[in-house]
Order: structure tokens, then C-alpha cells, then sequence
């Protein structure tokens, strides 16, 4: 077991404001974001919030985030395609422009510009490169009095950023360890280090003290936990050498089970062969993962009880091409995963299995009550009705690590590049 400590930040705490919080750590205040939304007048936004599906996605959970128990919205997504569905001006309102009422009345693009009905991004904060990452991220409550918390890599820093355009960015705990992704438990965080196979918490309120969970075998890699039922699931990749990449195809993966509310425990294997796992999900009665087995010609989706692990089952099963591997899932009223360059969906007694969309190398998947979101190779965050359909560029953005949404907004980190820091980025649905 790895030792973990953590700090009073006694400095920011004598600070009369957060900016100074910020400037302390490196860390920008957010402001809007000068990507443009993409696609014509094909392409498409929305606002307001559906039910937030739980997905590995963003490795959240409960709060309206993917990861965890599906969030009640109070309204369903604006689902028409700008700009040929936006209402035309009157003597009050410019709807292509005006961003608390973008396309059509009430429609806030929450802190980002509207242009041509089309709500953009905000950057909410910026990370020093030199000292830290964006990785991982959850949201933690709805509303923009909620936060965005985000992990920062070999920075070892948890941090909180308020989840209003301009707001505040402030360190929760630093750790000795990498900490690279989280998914929440309740009142508690959990965190994963990328080289180590061990599960952290760290509460959310009261004092902050940093426990390990369990331990395991491997090593997690950029793999998403999932929490939920009492229990945190994770995988890692089961290296022979600290050179491997755990999210390798040819490093077997495991899956392990932990009490979430536990401390120093033995993880205990979801199932004990060598295989390929792509990502991890929960609904209110069972955990979901997407896996390969050596030399197979099917990418599989699985699923077992929550709780401590017992009995397996195949949910669905699709053929694959040569090379294809299984990635993300998200689950809500029916099954969504990414195998090779397609998105699939299946109902949850298996029936209906067939391609929802083809794209460009899917990656980072989330789900909500009308929707699918993904990240794709053509560096757009796009997204298509759960019931298929074309899919829809919603924003440009680079290297997105992770992603997570609540009711009313995606958000996501982003790897750092010669013209932008690594970042943390909301979008409204």
C-alpha cells in the first residue's frame, strides 16, 4: 500500500479571493473558448438537460454525471438543428447570437458565445504544463453553483473548478502518487494512479484525509472506475514489466471489486482469464463491460450483478474486423459501446444488437436520455439520437482525455498542444 498525504493549502485558504488560489497554482481563470462550433446547417445543439446515463465515459457517478445511477433532468435536450431551426429575430432578440437565448427562446449557452444558433465552448480553467495535466474529471452537483473536478497527472493534485463561465479554480488535496482518474462514491472521490492497480478516497466534505481502498494487480492505466451500489469497480492491465503500457492489446486486463466505504482491501477479480477490456458501466442493478478474448472474432458485452462478484453474463455479442478492439460503454435504457470504428447499441435483454452509428474512431462515450456523445478522430465532439441516425459535430477540440456531463452541459479535459494548454471545457447540451 502506497502511503498518500495531503496538504492544508493553508496559503489559499488566507487568500481573500480564489483568483489568488489560481494564480498560486497556475491555474487561469476560465474564459470562453475561441473554437468554433462545427458542422452547417446540418449540424446541430442543444440545451437544457436530459437524464444523464451512467457510462465509463467520464468515470463519474450520481450528480447527473455519467459513470453512476442515471440523474432525473427536469427537461428533455434542444434537439433542432441550427441555424434552420432557430427562430427568427424580433424587436428583442437575435437568436443566432444571443447567448441566453440561442436558436430559440430560454436557451442559455450557460458562459460560452452563441453563433449562428449554435451554443460554443467555455474553458472553464488551464493547467500549467509544466507542473500540471487535465485528466480525469466528475461533476460534482447540478447548476452552475456546482463543480467540475478534475485530476492532473504527474501534477498529483485533485482539483475543483466551479462550473459558471469565470469561475474559480481551487487544489483539494495533493497526493504521492499520479492521479490521473476519478469516479464518484456518494460523498467521496475515487482516484486512480495510471502505474499502480490501487483505488484512493478522498471525502468530499469534513477533513481532508486520502486512504487506499484496495489494491490490486497491474496496473490502471487511463481506464475509468466506476462506483455504485456501495462498490467501486476498476481494471488494469496485468503488466510484467513497469516498460508495458497497461492499455496495451497484448497486456491481459482484469477487473476487480472493492467496498467503496472500505479501507485496505484486497481487490477481489470480477472473473480470473485473460481477455481485453475495453471500459466499465453501471446501471442500478448490475456493472457492464465491453471485452475481446485473445483471437476472438466478437466483441462482447458483459454484464454481473452489483455487488461483491458472482456469476457473468453475455448481454450481446457482435462480429468485429480484423484489428478491432472494444472500447467505452454507457448504459441506460439500452447498451451503448464503441468496437473499432463503429458505436453499437443493444436493449438490455440482448435483442436489437446492430450498429447505431459509423464514425472516425470513436472514443469517450456518454449517453443521456436522447442522445450519444463521443469524441472522434477528426478531433469533434459529435453526437447521434439514441435511436441512430446522422451523426452531429458539436464542438472541435484536441486530444479530449475525458468526459463527463450533468443535465444541462458536457464537459471535458483536453491534452495540451503547441497553441493551448491542457484544459477543462464545458459545452451546453
Amino acid at each position: 500500500m502506497r502511503q498518500t498525504y495531503w496538504t492544508g493549502l493553508a496559503a489559499c485558504a488566507a487568500l481573500s479571493t480564489a483568483l489568488g488560489c489560481n494564480a498560486i497554482w497556475g491555474i487561469p481563470d476560465g474564459e470562453a473558448s475561441g473554437d468554433s462550433a462545427t458542422g452547417g446547417a446540418g449540424s446541430s445543439g442543444s440545451s437544457g438537460g436530459a437524464g444523464a446515463t451512467a457510462s465509463a465515459g467520464s468515470g463519474a457517478g450520481g450528480g447527473g454525471a455519467a459513470g453512476g445511477p442515471s440523474a432525473e433532468c427536469p427537461f428533455e435536450p434542444f434537439t433542432g438543428r441550427a441555424p434552420g431551426a432557430c427562430q427568427a429575430a424580433d424587436g428583442d432578440h437575435d437568436y443566432l447570437s444571443d447567448p441566453e437565448n440561442c436558436c430559440v427562446p430560454g436557451r442559455s449557452c450557460l458562459g460560452g458565445a452563441c453563433e449562428e444558433g449554435r451554443c460554443l465552448p467555455v474553458v472553464l480553467a488551464t493547467a500549467d504544463d509544466e507542473e500540471h495535466e487535465a485528466i480525469g474529471l466528475v461533476v460534482d452537483g447540478d447548476g452552475d453553483d456546482g463543480r467540475v473536478l478534475w485530476a492532473s497527472g504527474y501534477g498529483s493534485t485533485i482539483f475543483a473548478t466551479e462550473k459558471a463561465a469565470s469561475g474559480s479554480t481551487e487544489p483539494l488535496v495533493v497526493l504521492d502518487s499520479l492521479a490521473t482518474m476519478l469516479a464518484r462514491s456518494e460523498s467521496s472521490l475515487l482516484i486512480t494512479d495510471e502505474t499502480e492497480p490501487d483505488v484512493y478516497r478522498m471525502p468530499l466534505t469534513g477533513n481532508v484525509t486520502v486512504s487506499t481502498v484496495a489494491s490490486a494487480q497491474g496496473a490502471a492505466g487511463y481506464r475509468r472506475p466506476v462506483a455504485g451500489g456501495g462498490w467501486v469497480y476498476w481494471s488494469t492491465g496485468v503488466i510484467e514489466d513497469p516498460e508495458q503500457d497497461p492499455d496495451a492489446r497484448d497486456v491481459p486486463k482484469r477487473i476487480w471489486a472493492a467496498r467503496a466505504d472500505a479501507t485496505d482491501q484486497t481487490g477481489l477479480p470480477v472473473f480470473d482469464r485473460d481477455t481485453y477490456v475495453g471500459g466499465l458501466a453501471l446501471d442500478a442493478t448490475h456493472l457492464y463491460w465491453t471485452e475481446l478474448p485473445p483471437g476472438g472474432t466478437h466483441s462482447t458485452v458483459r454484464r454481473m450483478a452489483l455487488g461483491e462478484p458472482g456469476q457473468t453474463e453475455i448481454v450481446a455479442s457482435i462480429p468485429i474486423h480484423d484489428g478491432d478492439l472494444p472500447g467505452d460503454i454507457a448504459v441506460g435504457e439500452r447498451i451503448f459501446w464503441i468496437s473499432g470504428y463503429a458505436i453499437y447499441a443493444a436493449n438490455k435483454d440482448g435483442t436489437g444488437a446492430g450498429t447505431l452509428v459509423a464514425t472516425d474512431f470513436p472514443t469517450r462515450l456518454l449517453a443521456d436520455s436522447t442522445f450519444v456523445y463521443w469524441y472522434s478522430r477528426e478531433e469533434q465532439l459529435q453526437r447521434v439520437r439514441t435511436s441512430g441516425g446522422a451523426p452531429e459535430p458539436l464542438a472541435d477540440s484536441a486530444d479530449i482525455r475525458d468526459l463527463a456531463q450533468d443535465c444541462g452541459a458536457l464537459y471535458w479535459t483536453t491534452w495540451a498542444t503547441d497553441e493551448r494548454p491542457a484544459s477543462v471545457i464545458k459545452l451546453a447540451k
